[in-house]
């Protein structure tokens, strides 16, 4: 998978979990949003909370590429998704270009989602979306397939730390909790994600903060 945030200077951010921009993504692109679909997007990952539990971390690794965009063949129309045509402007200047592009093999994750009252979809529809998705889904990046089922199942619980809790304890591992859906508690290490998209730029737009907790024991009570 390809967990990327914000570039700096042309590196890219390698990010632990998937951030609510990417899910966003992924959901929209299950349900057929397309990306001139701003305000179903923007809905949508601004009605949503998310934990995370890491059941694998994985191991970093990084592709490096080179490419020359003022080639003349990197310029002109090239097919897009579906039947529409893309246009690509290349770059006036010539000469190879480096970059990085960092992915996370043998990760095993749990992404648990909670949905406002002012979400376009319902928890339902999103699980029945990621079975039978409207279009091609990808973890962070086309070169990213899934290897195995993503939607799960829908939890009867009373809060978003008490489904994270929940899942951590049937699969173990370490938990991801946003600030606003906890109890706070000593031991709690603080993390910044920068996973916020303004889907009408289509640009970075703030980051979430996070709590960082171990494995729960069995008698871990929330």
């Amino acid at each position: 998978m390809a967990l990327q945030g914000p570039r700096i200077d042309g590196e890219p951010q390698s990010l632990p979990i998937p951030s609510r921009s990417l899910l966003t993504g992924l959901i929209g692109s299950a349900l057929g949003y397309r990306r001139s679909n701003y305000a179903k997007l923007q809905a949508l990952q601004d009605s949503m909370r998310l934990g995370v539990v890491v059941h694998r971390a994985g191991v970093e690794i990084s592709d490096y590429q080179i490419a020359d965009l003022g080639k003349p063949y990197l310029r002109g129309p090239m097919w897009s998704s579906g039947t529409s045509v893309a246009k690509r402007d290349g770059s006036q200047t010539e000469g190879l270009r480096q970059q990085q592009r960092p992915y996370l093999a043998d990760a095993d994750m749990t992404a648990v989602i909670e949905l406002g009252i002012d979400s376009p979809v319902n928890a339902n529809q999103i699980v029945s979306a990621l079975d039978h998705p409207s279009h091609p889904l990808f973890l962070g990046r086309s070169s990213c397939p899934p290897a195995s089922r993503l939607a799960g199942a829908v939890l009867d619980v009373a809060s978003l730390e008490a489904a994270v809790l929940e899942v951590a304890r049937n699969r173990g591992g370490e938990m991801y909790l946003p600030v606003t859906a906890i109890t706070p508690s000593w031991g709690d290490i603080p993390l910044s994600i920068p996973g916020c998209r303004n889907w009408t730029t289509y640009r970075h737009s703030g980051a979430d903060l996070y709590v960082v907790r171990p494995r729960p024991s069995s008698t871990a009570q929330v």
